[in-house]
């Protein structure tokens, strides 16, 4: 759009602020109103698609719904189908960067930055979830930072009321959400909740610490399959000297099953909170979510005509160099391609991953009930004992569960040859054997069935 243009009669076109994959984001100046504003303007050559003004119009109505000083107030809309100009989104123009751009070009972000500009994104998250909103892609280059007004979350273009449930991806093939900040369940397509979004501001937390999301993989394929499959590490394994505050509040933001996740966008905040005022303080409830996890779940192996992981290798863990405790070292350089990566289902379903996490779906009542017993202990150096659970014929949710309840972790998840079980994909052998006595934290790898019953 031509500098000087002006839409609806109204909006007086400044210049470019930016531009995605469908719209693109113009300085304006409001001529009946005298101030200034940020018009987004659908592009083009999606103008023409009613999917893509669908999508269009319901982030208008999403935000426009929302009122909160967190989230960037929607003004105006225009969606004249047939009609000269394009549709377009008339928005509070904010003053600032996004927090993409803060962790891209901070050589020195600190642990309590990051924890209030947290607490910022879970304001306005706890806002849209109760007025019935998810946004559904909550990343850094979503919200924005002014010196003036602090953190505002904008973007709702792919919002849903609470509840509802659809593919990631359109019939149009419109890609939905961010694979570095896609929850388990969006990946496997299923319903929705505020619960998703918190999975993502875990997500953004992460990288606010370290610089990095919490799965990074050659191709968005690959980093969705990470999601759904493997643990994360502690924000401490990248970045020394992050308190265990901050890992516990992390992990538990990032549990696959969301039902371990904080209910609601105020408990995260409060657990923010309290690790910002006590950071060598593990905040109540995520006493489960150890930061002892010091080895992700590298999901390998292939059995005939079974489909596997994508080849994924995450960068190394980065030295602190000598910082203060809590800060990181400087930004190396990300993959572009990575940062605005996008996740399509489609692929995803044909790899197998939403077969792989069946959700806690089925499950034989023999492996539903196994491996109940304690078996707690100490080591004569003072370290706890616990006893592997026996894992066999339960699903991969139940198995993270039995894990977590004995201070142990998910060490690796392998597609076997053993046959499958009634009730759908299931753990079918592990190690260390059901029974062992292993030290607190040790991690349990386990074969699951390489095809459906």
């Amino acid at each position: 759009m031509d500098q000087g243009a002006v839409l609806a009669g109204r909006y007086a076109v400044a210049g470019l602020l930016g531009a995605g994959g469908m719209a693109e984001v113009y300085r304006a100046h409001d001529l009946r109103l005298d101030r200034d504003v940020a018009v987004k303007v659908l592009r083009a050559a999606q103008a023409g698609d009613a999917a893509f003004r669908i999508r269009f119009r319901r982030e208008a109505l999403a935000a426009a719904s929302l009122n909160h000083p967190r989230i960037v107030a929607v003004f105006d809309a225009g969606d004249e189908a047939g009609g000269t100009e394009p549709p377009f989104i008339v928005m509070e123009y904010v003053e600032g960067h996004t927090l993409s751009d803060l962790v891209r070009d901070s050589s020195g972000l600190d642990v309590e930055q990051a924890l209030r500009l947290t607490t910022g994104v879970l304001d306005a998250l706890e806002h849209a979830h109760e007025h019935g909103i998810v946004h559904r892609d909550i990343k850094p280059a979503n919200v924005m930072l002014s010196e003036r007004d602090g953190v505002k979350v904008m973007d709702f273009g792919i919002a849903r009321p609470v509840g509802v449930s659809g593919m990631t991806v359109t019939g149009t093939a419109m890609v939905v959400g961010t694979a570095e900040y896609l929850s388990p369940e969006q990946a496997r397509g299923l319903a929705v909740d505020a619960r998703c979004d918190l999975y993502s501001a875990g997500c953004l937390l992460y990288e606010l610490l370290t610089g990095r999301p919490p799965f990074v993989a050659e191709s968005p394929l690959a980093v969705a399959w990470k999601h759904v499959e493997e643990e994360p590490l502690a924000p401490s394994t990248h970045v020394p000297g992050i308190p265990a505050a901050c890992d516990a509040v992390v992990l538990r933001a990032l549990a696959k099953d969301r039902e371990d996740r904080y209910p609601d966008a105020a408990a995260m905040r409060a657990a923010v909170q309290a690790a910002l005022r006590a950071p060598h303080e593990v905040p109540a409830g995520t006493a489960r979510f150890p930061a002892a996890a010091t080895a992700a779940a590298p999901v390998a192996g292939r059995s005939a005509g079974v489909a596997h992981s994508p080849t994924a290798t995450a960068p190394a863990p980065r030295a602190a160099g000598g910082r203060a405790a809590g800060r990181r070292p400087p930004r190396r350089g990300r993959r572009t391609a990575l940062a605005a990566s996008a996740i399509v289902l489609v692929a995803a379903a044909a790899l197998g991953v939403h077969a792989l996490s069946a959700g806690g779906t089925g499950g034989t009542a023999a492996g539903a009930g196994a491996g109940t017993g304690t078996g707690t202990g100490t080591t004569a150096t003072g370290k706890q004992m616990e006893q592997a659970p026996d894992l066999r014929g339960q699903t991969m949710t139940q198995a993270r569960r039995q894990v977590l309840a004995r201070h142990l972790r998910l060490a690796g998840v392998r597609l076997g040859d053993c046959p499958a079980l009634p009730g759908g994909r299931q753990v079918c052998s592990q190690q260390p054997a059901p029974g062992s006595r292993v030290t607190a934290g040790t991690g349990i790898s386990v074969q699951i069935s390489a095809k459906r019953h």
